[in-house]
């Protein structure tokens, strides 16, 4: 799209605009900012228009004028920046020709004050022979062809250009001199201004008229300042080609580019000021040094606010009009014009289609602050060699659409790589919300809360669960049922886990093995793991009722958790990989899952879980060495916090807790007698255990030293 803008086809205004201001900021940036004393400008100025009266002056004070400028200060050639379309009215004329009808003169008499009061005539006889151009306006609409005047000679037939006639300006009608005041200064040039645009960034340089070329008045005033050398018009292009246009004109040596409307680009050397004004006054008082203009290129305009000869341009909005004509002559004679090539749209498409390929095979592939750095290298890369060709090749290429395909192309990719990461996002999210609790994916995406999935060791918490028996369940249920029945009992423990914000690891079948601490810390992950074994404890108990409406087994589950130092992170092989935990930690406890059936309790966690979750009431259930284990470890049953217990429960785990003592210290017969005690009021298979061992202990003691623990041979 921006290369259809570029080849013209069609218009944006916002890139015209935006090029526009480019334009005058690099005009501003790279001016001269100096005075051309070659050139003056006579200013017909409010000091003037107070000394000499209003505007348009008398003929006779032009002439006088005129003739100070050549005769008394030997200025080189001066331009009009004005029309003398009408004959100036002059009562004296008439009083003088009532006079002559009634007899008061002769002839000869009457000729000589004719001659003395015909001001035109006067003006006329001073533009003879002096290098004085006329300004003229041609008129560009054809509901006005109205014609007035003599236009001065013109440059050259319009046949020299007639294959590229229909891009040059032309016009319907025109307003010029007084056939007596062109005839006798012979030279003319145009100062009307074709503008696209408020801002006076271009002028033509020729427009014709009936098959006529004409030139403007800056390029008239420099053609015969130069001594009127041989025009020259060249083409774009061969001959044969059918998409010529206008390139340069030639003045002798002199090589003025052109667009292909016969256009410059206005050459401005500084900001208003750039060129040495004179009061039309003093020029008439003799008030300057005799030779203060002798050679000059004189224009003779106005910078008096009443007479609106302001125009806005890039380096001024209310820019003297006669100084843009100023400004044109300079430059012809420095040969300092800024240039369009006619090959321009070739080298800009040529750069929008680079800037497409490094946009579209290197910018995608960038991280953020790489993606920032190559948009701003980039820019500032083509920023530099565009000013390059601007200020030392006097070559303009559009700045504006390749800097809008950067910044549009840039954006694209950026909104189009921010929804797709979020949609693989929200897909890896959806994902890991199966193993982590979905409110630690959403803080993670929205707080960017700290995770790490590289390997590491941590101090964590492990939990493994396992239905019992599930084997001969499973054996007497259809696949289909027992797939509903895994899905039934697998659901809540999940959601169990998910609540305290635990991970799970891994589904094995029937069981369930989940971990808190990783990705995300956790403080409390033995707190945690602990809250949510309690609760699938709970809700086992409800699924089992809802079972037993269905005619399904009784579900009962064992749980062991672990805490300790273990290995987390992505662990596997080139083929496949799982972010998992690994150690004795989480052997353990898997064993003291496996060991729950033996004691006929639920939950068993290890001592580093019961001192890391200390709000919670725990049973002691044993010393034991678990299989791949030499040391005893203790062992212990969470009965929950403690304002959840009752007197009953209270006393009875004391009364309990003082007979293991005694188990462990080796008084074997008191420690039968409080376990049988306790057998008695509330039943269950850890009292019984332990009324077993004493009995045996009693007749065949366990060998010394006795450290109190049970040796596990089974998983």
């Amino acid at each position: 799209m921006l290369a259809v803008h570029t080849s013209g086809h069609v218009n944006w205004s916002i890139i015209s605009k935006v090029e526009n201001y480019l334009y005058d900021l690099r005009l501003l940036m790279t001016m001269e900012q100096s005075i051309d004393n070659k050139i003056i400008i006579i200013d017909i100025d409010e000091k003037s228009l107070a000394n000499e009266g209003q505007w348009p002056w008398p003929r006779d004070k032009l002439a006088q004028l005129i003739n100070r400028l050549f005769d008394d200060y030997q200025i080189r050639s001066i331009g009009f920046d004005a029309v003398f379309a009408e004959a100036q009215a002059n009562n004296s004329l008439n009083t003088l020709s009532y006079l002559f009808k009634k007899g008061l003169f002769d002839e000869t008499q009457y000729q000589n004050l004719r001659l003395e009061l015909d001001h035109d005539q006067r003006f006329s006889e001073a533009l003879i022979a002096r290098d004085a151009v006329l300004g003229i306006v041609f008129k560009h609409s054809i509901y006005d062809q109205q014609t007035n005047g003599e236009l001065p000679a013109p440059l050259a037939s319009l046949e020299i250009l007639n294959e590229v006639k229909n891009d040059l300006y032309y016009g319907t009608g025109y307003a010029a001199n007084l056939a007596i005041l062109q005839q006798a200064s012979g030279f003319g040039g145009f100062f009307d201004y074709i503008r696209d645009d408020e801002t006076l960034r271009k002028v033509p340089l020729i427009q014709y008229y009936n098959n006529q070329i004409y030139p403007s008045l800056a390029f008239e005033l420099a053609r015969i300042s130069l001594n009127q050398p041989a025009i020259e018009f060249q083409l774009s292009g061969n001959q044969q080609s059918t998409l010529r246009s206008l390139e340069f004109i030639k003045l002798g040596d002199y090589k003025i580019p052109v667009d292909q409307t016969g256009s410059v680009y206005v050459p401005f050397r500084g900001k208003q000021g750039s060129f040495t004004y004179i009061s039309a006054t003093d020029v008439l008082n003799q008030a300057l040094p005799i030779d203060a203009l002798s050679g000059k290129i004189a224009l003779l305009g106005t910078s008096a606010s009443g007479l609106l000869d302001l125009r806005a341009t890039p380096v001024g909005k209310s820019y003297i009009g006669v100084e843009v004509h100023a400004n044109i002559v300079s430059a012809i004679l420095e040969q300092r014009f800024k240039h369009a090539p006619g090959y321009r749209l070739g080298i800009e498409l040529f750069s929008l289609f680079i800037l497409a390929m490094l946009m579209s095979f290197i910018f995608p592939f960038l991280q953020s602050i790489g993606a920032a750095v190559f948009i701003i290298s980039l820019t500032s890369v083509y920023c530099a060699l565009n000013l390059y060709f601007w200020h030392w090749q006097n070559m303009i290429f559009t700045l504006a659409t390749p800097l809008f395909f950067i910044f549009i192309s840039g954006f694209l990719h950026l909104n189009y790589n921010f929804f797709v990461e979020q949609k693989k996002k929200r897909r890896l999210s959806k994902v890991f919300s199966q193993y982590i609790p979905h409110e630690l994916v959403t803080d993670f995406d929205s707080n960017q809360a700290e995770m790490s999935l590289a390997g590491e060791n941590r101090i964590m918490s492990v939990l493994f669960t396992d239905v019992r028996n599930f084997t001969n369940m499973s054996e007497k249920m259809t696949p289909t049922e027992l797939t509903v029945l895994m899905n039934e009992f697998l659901t809540p423990i999940t959601h169990c886990i998910h609540q305290q914000q635990g991970t799970i690891d891994k589904y094995m079948g029937d069981a369930v093995m989940a971990f808190w601490g990783a990705p995300i810390n956790d403080e409390q992950h033995a707190s945690h793991a602990i809250s949510a074994a309690l609760n699938i404890i709970i809700q086992m108990d409800k699924l089992t009722r809802a079972f037993k409406a269905k005619n399904w087994p009784e579900i009962k589950v064992g749980i062991g958790i672990a805490s300790g130092e273990m290995s987390v992170g992505n662990m596997g092989s080139e083929f496949r990989i799982a972010y998992t935990v690994m150690g004795d930690t989480v052997n353990l406890g898997s064993r003291l899952e496996g060991i729950t059936k033996m004691y006929g309790v639920d939950i068993i966690v290890s001592e580093n879980t019961k001192i890391l979750a200390s709000e919670f009431i725990y049973r002691t259930v044993d010393k034991v060495k678990v299989k791949g284990k030499d040391l005893p470890v203790t062992i212990f049953e969470p009965l929950g916090l403690f304002e959840q217990l009752n007197e009953t429960t209270l006393a009875n785990l004391a009364a309990y807790e003082a007979a293991l003592q005694l188990y462990w210290q080796s008084e074997f017969a008191a420690a039968l007698e409080q376990f049988e005690t306790l057998n008695s009021t509330s039943p269950c298979l850890l009292f019984t255990i332990y009324i077993e061992r004493c009995a045996l202990y009693r007749i065949t003691p366990p060998a010394l030293p006795w450290d109190g623990s049970f040796t596990h041979t089974s998983k």
